[in-house]
């Protein structure tokens, strides 16, 4: 390719870019005007309209594309009519008006492609139609008024380049941006490296401490048994002495050093990563601006009228997760046109406004957080149809169903094949769409929760606003190290022998009162077994993982700790290894094996059934214990409180931090909280207002557990409601059980 094709082909790629924000800005433009042709922006919108399409046309003559010039050129006519005030427009003119638009998306699209859709005798036709708006030749589209002062192509030209100087912007292709971002997180590994060796410098220098100490007892020992000592001998124990304390003093000073390098990079790399994912963010308005082009498609489709809300449309989230979750959320747009919102007719005949209502808000959490509520003003779901499905679907049974709420009814839908609609269609119907749209909100670390009655439906949907760094519990199993991802990590708990029991030839374990199976994760990785404990009273250590439908207890040799870090492919050569999703390095460049929990759940339950272990006779069942959640963001002191809590008898539940406490709270049963106050996405303080705030949840008792110690701290945390405030510097296990004890 000679460098006239190459920067040919560059030029192109920066139109199509170009020309697709201008697409974007008509098409906004007109939904604008079709909703309110008489707003007081009226005249600002249609000028906007104009602009996009005028500079569209310079664009496209720029690089020799004459099809799309010509079509800007007869649109460009019709707007500049509008904007002097000799055309008004009127119902009739959108669809011409919204075809010219799709047109010359769909030219924009097939620049490079062979085989154009786009043909010249349609292109003839539409700018025909233009044109005959532009002569006049439709008068009841006309009406005459005072003519608008005009602006001039050379004004034009000159705001836009005043416009273009007020912020500098430099057009990078998003692969090399993903690329930069893939060089930054490989840093995360260089961190995590500095962090080993400081480890290392610092345990050196405290074994070297308690050698010279004791060496120096030893010493002074002999001393005193053999007396007082020559002279010579005397001088040679002080320069040793000396010697032994300036190497002491080095290693300490290498150490704090080391220290304070960590630090520095670690902030260094933190603020990299930030600011690179931060190039990444881009507003929603860019997914949503296709959104009312398609609610108007779909309602004449449909027969009905739908009036859209969107809010919010400026709140940015990373491309990668947007590019996701664009299926999922029209997808659910459609569902609540098709399925929701009723026809006019129908709406009528409830005494409904006949024209319906679909809202799209979104607004930035605490922390990291987006969350997207799309409701309309609909005849909700259909609870039976909902329940027929799942039974049809073996999800349950006909006997179980009278006792489920609606909450466990309606949450059906997003299992695969079952769907309330009772037709299928190539929008909806199938039993896939919400299933598939769980599935993909789940994998990018989000939720998505549904609230349905009579009077409409509303999902809310929460999303990360980037997508995190890969977080996973470092283990040991047969002497070799693994990584099991913190999404599939529930709790780790000690056990003892005695605590093992055999249900239907499985081994089992109580936890949370509820059977689940266990298993060695030697045995599942086809590793060497660890010889048998001599110690009978020693504690296992077991790691829970899964989803709360489907658990498994598996006995590893140690649990470490948390480790941040980025995951790697292991090669085509290795792409059928079972049970490994990739590797990631930690400190000291050691490569580590991360597990695949699914599969692992997924080889496990070949060979144990996990969930209906058959009735337990309720004489043998546990007596009802306290159930406490405890929420830190330090793996250590959850682990901490943890132990404490379950040797004391109680029941725990982990929580990263408040924003994951809460989304606890909502969905199942807790007798009392125990929370940090300095947490990510919500802190204690903020954890304690929302209990408050929750109907359900006032009356719940609060112990913030934390290191802020000032008085002014202690006054937040009554003002929020808490029960009780525990500073971490004076705490004791025995004050926490006692607090605890009483409150409960």
């Amino acid at each position: 390719m000679s460098d006239q094709e190459e920067f040919l082909r560059e030029l192109l790629n920066d139109f199509k870019i170009e020309a697709s924000e201008h697409y974007q800005s008509i098409s906004k433009g007109l939904n604008a005007l079709e909703k309110d042709p008489y707003s007081a922006d009226r005249q600002s919108i249609i000028e906007s309209v104009f602009r996009a399409v005028h500079s569209m046309k310079g664009a496209s003559r720029a690089v020799n594309l004459l099809d799309i010039e010509k079509l800007c050129m007869s649109l460009e006519g019709v707007f500049q009519k509008l904007k002097k005030g000799e055309m008004e427009l009127v119902h009739s003119m959108f669809n011409l008006l919204y075809k010219t638009a799709d047109t010359l998306k769909e030219m924009i699209d097939e620049i490079d492609r062979k085989n154009k859709k786009i043909t010249p005798s349609f292109l003839t036709h539409i700018a025909d139609q233009l044109g005959s708006i532009n002569t006049n030749t439709q008068p009841e589209m006309i009406q005459k008024t005072e003519p608008a002062i005009s602006t001039s192509d050379e004004e034009i030209k000159e705001t836009d380049q005043e416009k273009s100087v007020e912020i500098e912007t430099v057009r990078v292709a998003t692969p090399m941006l993903y690329h930069i971002l893939k060089q930054a997180e490989e840093l995360i590994a260089v961190k995590s490296t500095i962090s080993f060796y400081v480890d290392e410098i610092q345990n050196l220098a405290f074994s070297y401490l308690k050698q010279n100490h004791y060496l120096l007892e030893e010493e002074n020992r002999r001393s005193y048994i053999d007396g007082i000592s020559s002279d010579h001998k005397e001088r040679e124990n002080v320069q040793e002495r000396n010697f032994r304390k300036q190497h002491e003093e080095d290693l300490y000073t290498l150490s704090a050093k080391f220290d304070q390098l960590y630090d520095t990079t670690s902030k260094i790399i933190d603020k990299l990563l930030y600011d690179v994912k931060t190039t990444l963010l881009v507003p929603f308005s860019s997914l949503l601006s296709i959104v009312p082009k398609i609610v108007r498609d779909l309602s004449g489709d449909y027969f009905k009228e739908i009036d859209l809300i969107i809010t919010g449309d400026d709140v940015q989230i990373d491309r990668r997760i947007l590019e996701e979750i664009k299926d999922p959320l029209i997808h659910l747009i459609r569902n609540c046109i098709d399925h929701g919102i009723e026809t006019k007719e129908v709406r009528e005949k409830k005494g409904k406004n006949p024209k319906g209502t679909l809202k799209i808000a979104i607004c930035q959490i605490a922390g990291n957080q987006i969350e997207i509520v799309i409701s309309d003003d609909g005849a909700g779901i259909n609870k039976q149809k909902v329940l027929a499905s799942a039974i049809k679907n073996g999800l349950t049974t006909e006997n179980k169903a009278s006792t489920l709420t609606d909450k466990k009814i309606f949450s059906f839908i997003f299992a695969s094949g079952v769907s309330a609609s009772p037709i299928i269609t190539d929008i909806s119907g199938r039993g896939l769409g919400m299933a598939i749209v769980s599935e993909k909100i789940k994998k990018l670390g989000g939720q998505i929760d549904l609230e349905t009655s009579p009077s409409g439906t509303c999902f809310t949907i929460t999303l990360p606003q980037t997508l995190a760094t890969f977080r996973g519990i470092l283990l040991k199993a047969s002497e070799q190290f693994f990584i099991m991802p913190s999404s599939a990590f529930k709790a780790v708990i000690n056990i003892m022998p005695t605590d093992i029991k055999t249900i239907e030839s499985q081994k089992t374990i109580f936890y949370r009162s509820k059977p689940i199976s266990l298993i060695r994760l030697s045995e599942i990785l086809g590793l060497p077994l660890p010889r048998s404990r001599k110690d009978p009273d020693q504690h296992i250590p077991v790691m829970i993982i899964g989803k709360p439908q489907k658990k498994i207890a598996i006995i590893v040799d140690e649990v470490i700790g948390e480790y941040e870090g980025i995951i790697k492919n292991m090669g085509s050569l290795l792409v059928h290894v079972q049970n490994i999703t990739g590797v990631t390095i930690i400190g000291g460049g050691k490569v580590v094996p991360i597990l695949n929990a699914s599969e692992i759940i997924a080889m496990t339950s070949k060979h144990s059934n996990f969930q209906d272990f058959g009735s337990i006779d309720p004489e043998n069942k546990e007596k009802e214990i306290c159930r406490i959640l405890v929420a830190d963001d330090s793996i250590t002191v959850r682990s901490m409180i943890r132990n404490y809590l379950e040797t004391a008898g109680y029941s725990v539940t982990t929580a990263v931090d408040g924003f994951e406490a809460f989304q606890f709270l909502q969905n199942e049963e807790f007798d009392i909280v125990v929370s940090d106050v300095e947490m990510p996405r919500m802190n204690g303080f903020d954890l304690t207002v929302k209990i408050r705030e929750d109907t359900a949840l006032k009356d719940m008792p609060v112990i913030l557990v934390t290191a802020l110690e000032s008085a002014e701290d202690r006054h937040k945390g009554l003002e929020a409601g808490a029960n009780a405030y525990i500073v971490k510097s004076n705490f004791e296990k025995n004050n926490l059980i006692d607090t605890i004890h009483r409150l409960v």
